[in-house]
């Protein structure tokens, strides 16, 4: 499942501010999550505001790997 929206990200005096939001649910197999770093790294210069940007799971994982874009990049979140 994927779906780009767009949504109202506040006012300014000239009017209303919209951004793009891409929401995907994929299963990846293990051996193809290279392909998501693949796909990350395509998205991540375009990202225009730095900070949470959704999980991962490996199938086997019990728990979830929460990524941040950052500086055209994307990375683990480091706490």
């Amino acid at each position: 499942m994927t779906s780009l929206r767009r949504q109202s990200r506040g006012f300014t005096p000239g009017g209303e501010l919209h951004a793009w939001t891409l929401f995907s649910r994929n299963l990846w197999i293990d051996d193809m999550m290279g392909d998501l770093y693949t796909v990350l790294d395509l998205l991540a210069p375009h990202v225009e505001e730095p900070g949470y940007s959704g999980y991962f799971r490996k199938e086997f994982d019990a728990e979830p790997t929460v990524f941040t874009f950052r500086d055209g990049t994307f990375g683990p979140l480091k706490l």
